[in-house]
């Protein structure tokens, strides 16, 4: 890869015959993103993965895309995230009693995410068997797709062991989705899984969503979903058990809004110094390497023309560790939002991309952190947290890799005790 043209924020480059142009300016950022004129789509990243993940809500364009939100935006809205909670409640609490003193965290919070997401997406009465296989394929088609996204289109084209094996957990995955969407479900109008959601659209011509359609919305949502909340899940362990004053403030903060009946949900105003952490989590740890997107049409951005078929990119990883931006860099420190807020520049911290593509899941995403940093913090207390990639390693995700972690069970104090 060659860099041919730059100015101080928009780096020119030409790469495997394409123009690939990648922004570091914040409101360059901002424009590319809230465009809502139609001028981008998704771009090279997300073609490199269409084959495996099908045209889910990550990958669709335009007015398709528009319209898979139009219906997820009935699963993701508020109310409906907050009927989830009990359910996420439930699935956490079991997967902790699998925890063990010694244990890689990362692994169980994969697992745990994963469940959530099965439970949520599904219906609370999956089988375990099919849990199971979805699960295990799951993990392989994660894996092609971070592979792919930084692989060559020569390799991909190479019938090699590794793109057959990814191929055939591809059709796997498919079949346990089908087979689990397949199960019969209760009767209840008033069920909140996104397969009854899904079941319930109609086009303007009357006809449902195919079985393809949904698996593909599983898949996408999935995607988004459990990979980067793990991943974040995981780095948050890492430095909790890094600074162990902070770990014990925020057990003492859940316990005590438990203790007031304050009930889970995407609004975190109860527990400000989660909040905050959490934030400060989603920028010094973002697990989101590049966002990629396709001019496609002549257009521009501040002035500079981006032809036709430039593949615009930027970094969400490196613009959150930006000192221009963030004083703190790559230091994960929680005062970053203080209560007195913290000015950021439009497009400089971006953990749930803005405009037109914004993740749906956002509430959803925060209802299931507090959820899963709640009731982990209740049940242990994390002694050691060693990542096998400190820095990270950079896939389509910044992952730590295996977490070895210490755990005891935790024991909180009580109001008289402080």
């Amino acid at each position: 890869m060659a860099e041919h043209n730059h100015t101080a924020d928009l780096h020119v480059y030409t790469a495997f015959g394409k123009d690939l142009v990648l922004v570091t300016d914040p409101l360059l950022v901002n424009d590319l993103l809230v465009d809502r004129r139609g001028h981008f789509e998704k771009g090279v990243f997300y073609d490199r993965v269409r084959p495996l993940a099908g045209n889910g809500v990550v990958l669709a364009n335009g007015a398709e895309h528009r319209r898979q939100r139009d219906y997820l935006d009935q699963f993701f809205k508020r109310d409906h995230v907050l009927g989830l909670r009990e359910l996420m409640v439930g699935v956490v609490t079991e997967e902790l009693q699998r925890w063990t003193p010694e244990l890689d965290i990362d692994g169980a919070l994969h697992r745990m995410t994963f469940r959530i997401l099965a439970a949520t997406m599904f219906g609370a009465e999956i089988g375990s068997s099919e849990f199971q296989d979805i699960h295990e394929w799951l993990g392989l088609v994660l894996e092609a797709i971070m592979f792919r996204t930084v692989v060559p289109n020569w390799y991909l084209a190479i019938p090699t062991a590794r793109n057959r094996a990814h191929d055939r957990a591809m059709e796997r995955l498919r079949a346990a989705i089908t087979s689990a969407m397949d199960r019969p479900h209760s009767a209840d109008s008033g069920r909140l899984d996104l397969i009854s959601v899904m079941r319930t659209v109609r086009d303007d011509e009357g006809r449902p969503l195919t079985a393809e359609e949904m698996a593909d919305q599983i898949v996408a949502v999935t995607m988004a979903g459990a990979e980067t909340a793990a991943t974040a899940m995981s780095w948050l362990v890492v430095e909790l058990a890094a600074d162990p004053a902070l770990q014990d403030a925020l057990r003492e903060e859940v316990t005590a809004a438990r203790g007031r009946g304050v009930e889970y949900g995407p609004d975190l105003s109860e527990v400000p110094l989660l909040s905050r952490v959490l934030s400060e989590l989603l920028r010094c740890r973002q697990p989101i390497l590049v966002i990629s997107r396709r001019a496609a049409e002549d257009t521009e951005l501040r002035g500079i023309p981006i032809p036709a078929g430039t593949e615009v990119m930027y970094s969400p990883w490196a613009m959150h560790r930006d000192r221009r931006h963030f004083r703190a860099g790559e230091v994960f420190t929680p005062d970053t939002f203080a209560a007195d807020g913290c000015p950021v520049t439009r497009g400089a911290y971006t953990p749930f991309g803005l405009g037109p593509r914004h993740c749906v899941g956002e509430q959803y995403a925060w209802q299931m952190m507090w959820v899963v940093v709640a009731e982990m913090l209740t049940a242990v207390h994390i002694d050691s947290a060693v990542a096998e990639h400190p820095g990270g390693r950079p896939l389509a995700t910044i992952i730590p890799g295996a977490v070895a972690a210490a755990t005891r069970r935790a024991t909180v104090r009580t109001e008289a005790e402080r």
